[in-house]
């Protein structure tokens, strides 16, 4: 092990925990935590990616409300943690989450499940400490509100085996892939979280995932002096005569993310779309899947989530209201000819998609660019899906 190992304050805290595994730090303790959710875990008792272990708590949530679910053990190999460095500005890795809500949002992104972390309920001194000490002072359940038709339905039940091997493809990200992946999966888990009680905010929450992913593909590769060149020459140039290429280089990182917002988003889901759902309405309530179609659907969408962040327009009332059941599935899209509320009004075409479906790409598409930024693992990003986690097709 190197004599001085350290932080690296830029990277999420669950990701750093195998970081220091890997670098040889010896244990000083654990810590176990209670994720609550209202879905059901089946299946496998326990799973294990170093250094945490999963256990199915075998707990039954009670209709429309959260129980506990699942116990996240670490095993805390950390280092003494210096105080942060306040030279300068620093956001790079900041997510505003715990340890163990950082890994509830990514159990939330493959499996589709409403999680969050009650915090901590047991922790170990030592490596004689077997039992631990109980204490519940920095625990509590999560709050959530239940509906009794939702409009995002989640699955009823997953299985616990679902969850193998992803802790793992989240440790063989880069730092930055790892930053990413908890930034776009916590946008994913909270529009889950309010998606029922509030939907125009959920809308909001899941093109933000997208676009977190989008942002770091336009940087990937890519040096963001020469990007703002191509994009913004001008700007570029007053850039440089203010300050010379220093400057243009300390300014371009923060500009980059404004620069063809709308084409970088457009481009992102169309190199990360998943297959068509494995369950789907009757022919009449479908979104065609073919691409130039979904673009043009996709494309709507995010113009209202434009238009809600800047011009304070609402959503459409239609696209935040309970889809319809047809056939074995809810419906994909409105399949009316064209609907009102209030004094407005809004023809079909003007109706891309019901929440739920947008949901299921957006969670495709996180998905496929996390496989594919990993390392180390088989499976190619084009066979992926989000459907596996589900049990049986009647688990919604």
């Amino acid at each position: 092990m190197d004599d001085q190992v350290q932080f690296n304050v830029s990277a999420p805290w669950s990701w750093n925990a195998r970081h220091f595994v890997d670098r040889g730090c010896p244990r000083t303790g654990g810590t176990e935590f209670l994720l609550y959710s209202d879905s059901h875990v089946t299946g496998g008792l326990e799973i294990t990616s170093h250094p945490y272990v999963l256990t199915n708590c075998l707990g039954f949530p009670q209709s429309g409300r959260l129980g506990p679910v699942l116990a996240l053990y670490f095993d805390d190999h950390s280092p003494d943690l210096d105080v942060q460095p306040m030279d300068k500005t620093d956001t790079d890795g900041w997510l505003n989450l715990t340890l163990d809500d950082e890994i509830a949002c990514i159990i939330s992104l493959v499996t589709e499940m409403r999680l969050r972390s009650g915090g901590p309920v047991r922790s170990f001194k030592g490596e004689e400490d077997l039992r631990g000490t109980p204490h519940l002072y920095g625990h509590h359940v999560p709050e959530w509100t239940a509906t009794q038709r939702p409009i995002y339905p989640t699955p009823k039940q997953i299985g616990l085996e679902s969850l193998d091997g992803w802790m793992d493809r989240y440790f063989a990200l880069g730092r930055e892939d790892a930053v990413t992946l908890v930034r776009a999966a916590r946008q994913f888990r909270d529009a889950l979280w309010v998606a029922d009680t509030d939907p125009e905010l959920a809308w909001l929450l899941l093109v933000s995932a997208l676009e977190v992913i989008a942002g770091r593909e336009a940087l990937r590769d890519v040096d963001p002096s020469e990007l703002l060149r191509q994009e913004l020459p001008g700007l570029a140039a007053q850039l440089v005569e203010t300050g010379g290429e220093a400057h243009l280089a300390a300014v371009a990182p923060q500009l980059v993310g404004v620069v063809r917002a709308t084409a970088r988003f457009m481009s992102c889901v169309e190199q990360y779309l998943p297959g068509p759902p494995p369950v789907r309405p009757e022919e009449y309530a479908q979104v065609g899947w073919d691409w130039p179609n979904l673009k043009k659907r996709v494309s709507q969408v995010y113009g209202y989530r434009s238009a809600r962040l800047h011009g304070g327009v609402p959503f459409p009332s239609p696209l935040c209201q309970v889809p319809m059941l047809s056939g074995e599935a809810l419906d994909e899209r409105p399949s009316g000819l064209a609907a009102a509320a209030g004094n407005a009004s809004w023809l079909a075409k003007d109706l891309p998609m019901h929440l739920h479906t947008f949901g299921y790409i957006v969670r495709g598409c996180l998905l496929q660019w996390w496989q594919k930024s990993s390392s180390g693992t088989s499976t190619e990003a084009s066979a992926m899906s989000p459907s596996p986690v589900l049990e049986s097709d009647d688990t919604r």
